[in-house]
């Protein structure tokens, strides 16, 4: 009888400690998968909030430069074609024979090269093309500006429909991250020649590039990006966060390939 109570004591005590330890592994498990829980809401949060913060410097920056666009067209600008249209008038009231007539048609041709300087950083702070004409001619247009500053043919070729119209916001950071990486293109990977293709692909616009210059892959993208080396690459990255896109470096035998795509949004669907 004894030894009956025993053994059952003993599977009580065998069930118990059984039981325990499983309410315990269960409890652990429990708080485990809620901290993990909390965690990946906080770091959604701290995510949200870089982007709020991102977005509010971007926001800053570019009204920095329209701000600065405008003074350098509207108060530079017109104060040298002022001055530029008075030595010309000047110019054309001297004599043929005049000593100081060659000097004042230099300071013309001087003042034309500084007004046309002054148009040509303004547009490329403020982008009035693309804001007027969209970002299929934008993109035309600036492989035509790539081809001259190579001297080597380029191309460029759109699917997509001219009736598509999306967000502006979407337009200028889209168009920038293109005009960035063209600009290190140039700079550092030496093409003879450059290819751009812009198509939709299910619902994200896709723009795809390839060239025959030095290249790099993905991760060492990431490696430069992380290092800080290089403001057109944190702008390339932070652009990309802001329109929710992506960005993607091939690297190949000869040459190498760039892809930037992004959700796109039309701008009949945003009230």
């Amino acid at each position: 009888m004894a030894f009956t109570e025993n053994l059952t004591l003993i599977l009580f005590g065998v069930f118990f400690s059984a039981t325990l330890s499983i309410g315990v592994v269960f409890i652990f498990l429990l708080f485990g998968r809620k901290m993990e829980n909390i965690q990946s809401a906080h770091d959604l949060e701290l995510k949200n909030k870089e982007l709020e913060m991102m977005n509010a410097v971007v926001h800053a920056q570019e009204a920095e430069r329209k701000n600065i666009a405008r003074n350098l067209h509207d108060d530079v600008g017109a104060i040298l074609s002022i001055a530029q249209r008075n030595l010309k008038l000047t110019l054309n009231n001297l004599p043929s024979n005049s000593p100081i007539k060659e000097d004042i048609a230099f300071s013309v041709d001087v003042i034309d090269q500084s007004v046309e300087k002054i148009r040509s950083i303004s547009h490329s702070m403020l982008p009035h093309f693309l804001l007027k004409f969209g970002l299929q001619k934008s993109l035309q247009r600036l492989m035509e500006q790539t081809v001259k500053s190579l001297g080597n043919p380029c191309d460029f070729h759109s699917a997509i429909a001219d009736e598509l119209e999306l967000v502006e916001a979407q337009e200028v950071h889209f168009f920038l991250i293109a005009t960035e990486i063209i600009n290190n293109l140039v700079k550092h990977a030496q093409p003879k020649r450059i290819h751009m293709n812009l198509e939709v692909k299910g619902n994200d616009i896709l723009l795809h590039i390839e060239h025959d210059g030095s290249a790099i892959d993905q991760s060492e993208y990431e490696n430069l990006l992380n290092q800080g080396h290089g403001m057109g690459l944190e702008s390339i990255s932070h652009r990309v966060q802001l329109i929710d896109g992506k960005v993607h470096f091939n690297r190949h035998t000869k040459g190498g390939t760039i892809e930037v795509s992004m959700p796109f949004l039309k701008k009949q669907n945003i009230e």
